[in-house]
């Protein structure tokens, strides 16, 4: 009897026991806890390099550049982002409408001789300004093209450039580095042939004579013989023309 009651454990015994118990539960609690709220802080600081990708920054229009997101060294096995936003501007542009769309298809269409063929092999063995007059005349009607230089669409500069060409005469394809090539010269001693270049640079064509001149006008026109139109112009010699 004495040896059964001995063995059986004492009140304070067993509230020692359960506060022990209650102590490692609440530790496997707090450590769930504090490893909870670990991922979440690092799940917070991994959202910008998502949320400000250079990709998804692009698409919603806030910087104008490439150098919104710049990622630095590594700091301690993170990269570390640097936003940077400026501010987004849509700029000036100008609708396209349908013609262009069919200027660019014959463009793509034409595969003729271009300047470079012309001036590997010159068309034309004398330059005249009967050569340069019937030249420049076979060309009308080719529509206006920005940048253009063959028969498949002109600008004023690619017009000019693609009709010396074919006296194997090279020309850059820019209106102002053109007529720094040529030799200024009086409207009185201008022949058939020679250059029309306005004072600001902006246009340029084929003196044709009696204050005509043959050109790629602009977006939407067609390359015609006209008067020329400018007071503001001059005329530039780019080769010994006979006649």
């Amino acid at each position: 009897m004495t040896s059964a009651t001995a063995s059986l454990p004492t009140r304070r015994q067993l509230r020692l026991l359960e506060s022990q118990a209650q102590a490692a539960s609440g530790g496997s609690l707090r450590r769930f806890l504090t490893v909870l709220s670990t991922t979440g802080l690092m799940a917070t600081v991994a959202l910008p390099s998502y949320g400000f990708s250079p990709e998804a920054t692009a698409v919603s229009g806030l910087t104008v550049d490439n150098n919104l997101v710049q990622i630095s060294a590594p700091s301690q096995g993170l990269a570390v982002a640097t936003i940077r936003a400026v501010e987004f501007t849509r700029g000036e542009f100008e609708p396209a409408d349908a013609s262009e769309f069919q200027v660019n298809r014959n463009l793509r269409r034409y595969d003729g001789p271009v300047a470079a063929d012309y001036l590997a092999r010159p068309r034309f063995t004398e330059v005249t300004s009967a050569n340069i007059m019937r030249a420049a005349a076979e060309l009308v009607g080719v529509p206006y093209v920005a940048g253009g230089a063959t028969p498949g669409g002109f600008d004023c500069s690619g017009y000019t450039l693609f009709i010396y060409s074919q006296f194997g005469i090279d020309l850059p394809h820019s209106v102002y580095q053109q007529a720094k090539l040529g030799k200024k010269i009086p409207l009185s001693e201008a022949v058939p042939g020679d250059i029309v270049i306005f004072n600001d640079f902006s246009h340029n064509g084929i003196y044709a004579g009696g204050g005509n001149f043959y050109h790629a006008p602009r977006k939407g026109d067609r390359v015609k013989l006209a008067p020329i139109y400018n007071d503001r112009y001059h005329i530039v010699r780019l080769a010994d023309i006979q006649n």
